[in-house]
């Protein structure tokens, strides 16, 4: 007899504040478009599938987005979409052209024959105009994008949406009114049918502390293990309280809002740490869930798996977890990361049919392989994104679940469950503590320890200290109790805002390596929050929160603290650091870019008589090739005193014209080098009429071991004593830049 295997399905859904203030309109449109394109429809698709049983992780946040638009909020786009005919401003026909089009070419736009004749009508020339466009055609783009946002199963549900989608063109302001209007209603039955299908004991709703916090680095920034870890906070108090209450408010939220007490917490990104799970167990949260590179660190040994992907040994997987001698009652389980991979990212391009056969076989070998086991019961866990997966999906990815849950319904040696009940009947196995990590690349790497991301933990430490200082100042100076109440209220506001600004998403589309289109937005609404903390208290916000955090970076992160006069000797000894007072640039590698960065750091500084530089090399991106011109280094220099100055002598190898290139410099060093070895730095002096020549170098010392170590002499470069001098450097190859350090402004020493 074959046993019968548990599977889990745990669906996350979650997006951020998308509000500079909470009465503001919504300034991104995402949480209503997923509304009508995956929330409901994936919990409505149980009414097709009766013995299906299915887990919802719902982001408070994200709930609070959706009570929001029940009531009547709208963004920046649902406006627009019911604006009355002869009333587009420029801005607007701007911002239609600008972020109407921001949807799945293959699976949205190219469904929709004229959307997309509009499409390659925008993207014909580069310097399209305004006027290229009629108003009908401006509303158009609006009605087929927000159609494509409309799940099909609702066609059912309301007859004429199937007449409004068809229609593809000359969309009348009665027309796109009945689309907003149908968007709205889908909206508003999104809880009334949670929480039905919740109390049928159909699904289980679980969420994650309120605002989508890294918790772990909230406890604990010293959590993150990161490549760069300067320019970063201290263990703060303040932020592991804010862990705490913001875990806290979701769970009160839940239960106010489904009359029931969440049993399970999904920490958000999966980020866990020993530390956040003795904090769940304070809070009386009975299981959480993170992925199986945690329980790999955590058992010391990787899960091997065969060339199809299949594990090899899914016992360990396959089970929940509880802790030893910790007194900490919460249960553990660990997704496998094979299957939510494959929805996520393999599936989008096959048949739904095919897709979802694919990975039923899947399943079936995994529970082939647990026949042999000693225990009874093995509940493989998928967890992964409910929303974002389906853009790449035809059909919004209706064939590919309805068939696979078909499959499963009708084996009678599989069933899904849901989570809490398999925890109430199965026994656990023992762990004495769990790693730290999240499901990517098992760190936090994505939300720490990059420039950018680091300054944003600078600016959000030091508001959450000024919140706690005048915060003890209201309190302080308020008299009576109608003071008293008052400036809580004011402190309750701003402690709001600060847990805002504490949400993952501002880290996760901070600087390297992840990019989209909306980075700006992201940022302008992590320093809002930021900026209504002083607001709600005040106090006048700090000048630094007024710069796009983006454009300080690519300066140093460090400035020379005091002279240096380091040993050029290459090698990279962590307990002799005589680089410590230099200036530092952090240059972090990223998939973004299409030739790899061969540098990772620049350690820069000067004594008397020398500048000191240092490279720290991504070696994995060394060109290893008998041609030292693969991997070139030019350092152009421009002291005070030079009058004969020339422009960089080396190519661009595209389009973008790095400010700092608009200059002239007296002086170029050049050095190259292949994987292991380095040739002898090349001293370049400008001449009348923007030419070079060579110039003998008097006093040079390099070294290439761990790193590349280079000293050059003041005197070479005609720099005087109380002189300054200024200088960039430019990673190259084959005589091209394809990097600049800094890009907008000159470094610059003093002798």
């Amino acid at each position: 007899m074959t046993k019968k295997l548990n599977i889990a399905f745990i669906w996350h859904f979650h997006q951020p504040v998308y509000q500079e203030n909470f009465t503001d309109d919504f300034v991104m449109p995402w949480v209503r478009l997923h509304a009508t394109k995956d929330y409901l429809d994936m919990l409505l698709r149980c009414e097709d599938h009766k013995k299906i049983k299915l887990n919802f992780n719902i982001s408070a946040t994200l709930l609070n987005s959706i009570e929001k638009y029940s009531k009547g909020i709208n963004d920046l786009h649902s406006k627009l979409l019911i604006l009355k005919d002869n009333k587009l401003s420029e801005m607007d026909k701007n911002f239609i052209l600008q972020y109407f089009f921001d949807v799945n070419y293959s699976t949205m736009i190219m469904q929709r024959e004229y959307y997309a004749e509009l499409y390659n009508k925008r993207y014909s020339k580069e310097d399209i105009s305004i006027n290229d466009f009629t108003d009908q055609e401006y509303f158009d783009i609006i009605a087929n994008y927000t159609m494509c946002w409309i799940d099909t199963k609702f066609y059912l549900m309301y007859p004429e949406l199937k007449y409004l989608s068809e229609k593809q063109k000359n969309y009348t302001y009665e027309d796109r009114k009945r689309i907003y209007e149908i968007q709205f209603d889908i909206i508003r039955k999104i809880i009334p049918y949670y929480k039905k299908f919740q109390d049928e004991g159909r699904i289980e709703i679980s969420t994650s502390p309120y605002y989508h916090p890294i918790i772990p680095l909230l406890l604990d920034i010293n959590e993150a293990k990161c490549s760069y870890n300067e320019n970063l906070p201290s263990k703060s108090p303040l932020f592991a309280e804010d862990a705490k209450e913001q875990t806290k408010k979701a769970l009160d939220y839940f239960e106010k809002v489904f009359k029931k007490r969440p049993k399970g917490i999904w920490l958000p990104e999966h980020c866990i740490s020993m530390a956040s799970v003795d904090m769940l167990n304070d809070l009386g949260v009975n299981w959480t869930v993170t992925d199986e590179g945690i329980l790999a660190n955590t058992l010391g040994r990787e899960f091997a798996r065969d060339f199809e992907g299949n594990l090899e040994a899914p016992f360990d997987l396959c089970v929940h977890y509880k802790f030893n001698s910790r007194n900490n009652k919460v249960n553990v389980l660990f997704a496998d990361s094979f299957f939510s991979n494959l929805v996520s990212f393999g599936y989008g391009n096959y048949d739904g049919h095919v897709a979802a056969n694919d990975f039923y076989e899947k399943i079936k070998t995994v529970q082939s392989k647990l026949q042999f086991s000693p225990k009874e019961d093995h509940l493989l866990t998928i967890a992964m994104d409910g929303e974002n997966c389906w853009e790449s999906y035809q059909n919004d990815g209706n064939e590919f679940l309805d068939t696979l849950y078909e499959l499963i319904e009708n084996d009678d040696t599989l069933q899904t469950v849901l989570v809490s009940d398999f925890i109430e009947k199965a026994k656990p196995e023992k762990l004495d503590n769990v790693a730290s990590g999240s499901w990517i690349n098992r760190n936090f790497d994505l939300w720490i320890g990059e420039p950018t991301k680091n300054l944003a933990w600078i600016y959000l430490d030091k508001t959450r200290n000024d919140l706690f200082k005048f915060s003890k100042e209201l309190l302080e100076n308020a008299k009576t109790d109608e003071e008293k109440l008052e400036a809580q209220k004011r402190i309750d506001k701003a402690k709001e805002e600060i847990f805002v600004s504490e949400g993952s998403d501002w880290l996760w589309w901070y600087g390297e390596p992840n990019e989209s289109s909306n980075d700006h937005i992201f940022d302008f609404l992590f320093r809002a929050h930021l900026k209504n903390v002083y607001g709600a208290l005040d106090k006048p916000s700090p000048k630094h929160l007024d710069v796009p955090l983006a454009s300080i970076i690519g300066k140093p992160i460090r400035q020379p603290r005091r002279h240096i006069t380091p040993v050029i000797d290459g090698i990279y000894d962590p307990n002799i650091n005589s680089w410590v007072d230099a200036g530092y640039i952090f240059l972090p590698d990223s998939p973004t870019f299409s030739a790899k960065k061969t540098i990772k750091g620049i350690y820069y500084g000067n004594d008397d008589d020398n500048i000191y530089l240092k490279f720290e090399l991504n070696k994995n991106n060394l060109a290893n090739s008998i041609y030292f011109i693969k991997n070139q280094v030019f350092i152009y220099f421009k002291p005070e005193s030079q009058t004969v100055i020339s422009p960089v002598r080396i190519a661009l190898r595209t389009e973008n014209l790095y400010p700092v290139l608009e200059n002239q410099f007296s002086h170029e060093l050049k050095f190259s080098f292949n994987e292991h070895e380095l040739v002898p730095p090349q001293l370049l002096k400008a001449l009348y009429g923007g030419m070079w020549q060579v110039q003998l170098i008097r006093k040079v010392s390099y070294a290439f071991k761990d790193t590349i170590e280079v000293a050059l002499s003041f005197d070479d470069l005609g720099v005087k004593p109380g002189e300054r001098v200024e200088f960039c450097i430019i990673a190259g190859s084959n005589g091209n830049i394809n990097e600049v350090y800094p890009q907008d402004v000159l470094l610059s020493l003093t002798r």
